[in-house]
């Protein structure tokens, strides 16, 4: 039977007003959109802002700019000023670790072109389980679970805004676990910082090469149908394969383990059923707990495959495999 209502936490920006645990019916059909659609609303129509709406305008217009790399022009910004936006603050971020339970935090993604003061009961709460806390106005808390098969709304309670609370310290190591991952890789860039300048002064850089870099050993073949294609942003590693409209995912075997993947699909040409050998090696470790897989539709009602794969360590990757890889997309 599918759920009815679902609760979920108000943080007022306002400390003189109390945290408030709130029951939202969800409209037949809607459980993705109801909370944001009402949220939106709020969003909209709270008070609070500082300067004036040309000033807002150009810290927004600055936050966009920012976050596309490109210059945003009068009729962008008139059509980017109307939207509202509701902003997710991942406090446990899903996957298999969590048995693809999300909790999130939802602010006003213009909270600071609007000059919205700071949330400090909201960022106390981030700061609790180590996700971002550049947190301004009104926040909301909500569970959610989402595999891609799936999409749910759960009860969050006000009891559970807790430090003692079981999902705080889950939180916490998964959250500490990934900036640990991100600050290996810094370490290493600092380090690749100094060789390549020392390489520089000396007229070498071109001779230097990249340590343990497996394209220098022919990885990648060009020119052969793989079956599968990949590309990566940051952390992520994204693998895609085109499967008939009939797959469902008991037709699917994905296995990833720390440095392979054996991706299989029965509704494939028997030659083309093993996508990706688990034979093969990674071209370096994932994060097993933290690696998904889903079918997704395409606009001509054909599906494909996505596999993310979370990186050991956030190193661009010239492969997908150490032998026998595909070129990555770009």
């Amino acid at each position: 039977m599918s759920r009815t209502s679902f609760k979920y936490v108000y943080v007022p920006c306002d400390n003189s007003f109390p945290l408030e645990e709130l029951t939202m019916a969800i409209p037949e059909g809607k459980e993705m959109e109801c909370l944001l659609d009402t949220l939106k609303d709020h969003f909209r129509s709270a008070s609070g802002t500082v300067g004036s709406a040309a000033e807002q305008k150009a810290i927004f217009k600055q936050q966009l700019e920012k976050q596309s790399g490109k210059m945003i022009d009068d009729s962008m910004m008139d059509i980017a000023s109307r939207m509202q936006m509701v902003q997710p603050v991942a406090l446990l971020p899903g996957g298999t670790a969590t048995d693809f339970e999300h909790i999130n935090l939802y602010v006003d993604d213009r909270g600071i072109s609007k000059g919205l003061p700071r949330n400090e009961r909201a960022c106390g709460l981030a700061s609790e389980v180590g996700a971002p806390t550049d947190i301004v106005g009104d926040a909301f808390i909500a569970r959610i679970l989402d595999d891609d098969d799936r999409f749910e709304r759960h009860d969050f309670t006000l009891a559970e805004v807790s430090s003692a609370a079981p999902w705080v310290k889950r939180a916490f190591a998964l959250n500490i676990k990934k900036k640990q991952n991100a600050g290996d890789v810094q370490e290493q860039l600092r380090a690749m910082g100094a060789v390549n300048a020392s390489a520089d002064a000396l007229n070498l850089q071109e001779q230097l090469p990249e340590p343990d870099d497996p394209a220098l050993l022919g990885a990648v073949e060009h020119g052969i149908d793989h079956g599968y294609q990949w590309t990566q942003e940051g952390e992520d590693v994204v693998v895609t394969a085109n499967v008939p409209a009939e797959t469902r995912k008991t037709d699917v075997k994905c296995v990833i383990k720390k440095q392979s993947m054996h991706l299989e699909v029965t509704t494939l040409a028997e030659s083309k059923r093993i996508v990706v050998d688990g034979a093969l090696t990674l071209c370096h470790e994932v994060t097993m707990d933290e690696c998904t897989w889903s079918i997704l539709k395409n606009k001509d009602d054909t599906k494909r495959l996505e596999v993310t794969l979370t990186k050991g360590k956030d190193a661009r990757w010239p492969c997908f495999t150490r032998t026998k890889s595909a070129p990555e997309t770009k």
